[in-house]
């Protein structure tokens, strides 16, 4: 049954995956996969049945929920079959005729424009987060990414950053986890501008290499909120930390930076054959980031 998978085998696979989504895994098996499915046989499972499941009241008005659930459902079926659990002579009913719910186009995600963030970038002078918003402007890192920054991993002679870990909430505790996958452990290039202004709070804080850039509690949901709660009281433009990789990524587009580059710096491998044959050094890094600095300072 797919229960007895779930509890005897799925969930030994969890050790190799990050905190947060081993969270979202078993929050679509409780809520949506289990109630439905965890007393089947798993070859008993067909494409009519998945169909029927993921058109009930269940998913009403929550595409999302049900494209998620679906795809915990799909991986387990899956995995069952890899691990040689699942009947040989019965066809996968993932690989064909399923139907989910249309989801609502939300329009683009959001981000600053040069000017906006020229203007955001001036006003967070004094906020107790500004290094770690700075970095995650400047270099278009995840949430998790921003936050796990640690003063160690920024040569502020070169400019060169490392991106070595993450720093999530997962069910109210902080949690270091690893990078998303191996192309994010990046080596990224701050700007001289940012370097700058880097250097100038370091000597006022003067931490030593091991210290967070988020300070001595460091609590990524608190840096999302006081952020918010900054630039509202100074009116000042804003999105969410996790929309700074979207701004970098149209800003370098606005700059003109080859889109090969930008998907490096980015830590991407949409565009694989580019990715997987060019090495951007220090000098690559430094003028494409010279572009993205002398559009912003000149907005």
């Amino acid at each position: 049954m797919l229960g007895q998978y779930h509890d005897d085998h799925y969930t030994t696979y969890y050790r190799d995956l990050a905190p947060s989504t081993v969270v979202g895994y078993e929050g679509d098996w409780r809520n949506y996969v289990e109630p439905e499915f965890a007393n089947w046989e798993m070859e008993e499972i067909r494409v009519r049945h998945i169909n029927a499941w993921l058109a009930s009241d269940m998913f009403a008005g929550k595409p999302g929920a049900a494209e998620s659930a679906y795809n915990l459902l799909r991986q387990m079926l899956r995995s069952a079959m890899g691990d040689e659990l699942y009947d040989e002579d019965v066809v996968d009913p993932t690989t064909r005729g399923i139907r989910l719910p249309r989801k609502p186009w939300r329009g683009e995600p959001t981000h600053l424009g040069a000017r906006e963030a020229r203007e955001l970038l001036l006003g967070l002078v004094g906020f107790e987060y500004e290094a770690t918003a700075i970095c995650g402007l400047w270099l278009g890192l995840r949430r998790s990414e921003q936050c796990g920054l640690r003063w160690g991993d920024i040569d502020l002679r070169s400019g060169i950053t490392h991106v070595r870990r993450g720093l999530q909430v997962v069910g109210r505790e902080v949690v270091v986890t690893d990078v998303k996958t191996h192309r994010s452990a990046r080596p990224a290039m701050l700007p001289r501008t940012a370097v700058g202004r880097l250097r100038e709070i370091k000597a006022e804080v003067r931490p030593k290499p091991g210290d967070w850039l988020l300070g001595d509690d460091p609590n990524p949901d608190r840096y999302a909120r006081r952020l918010r709660a900054w630039c509202k009281a100074r009116e000042l433009p804003f999105v969410a930390p996790k929309y700074f990789r979207h701004t970098f990524r149209t800003l370098h587009a606005d700059a003109g930076t080859p889109e090969g580059e930008v998907q490096k710096m980015l830590g991407h491998e949409s565009l694989q054959t580019t990715y997987r044959y060019m090495a951007l050094d220090e000098d690559v890094l430094r003028e494409d980031q010279g572009r993205l600095e002398k559009l912003v300072l000149r907005a």
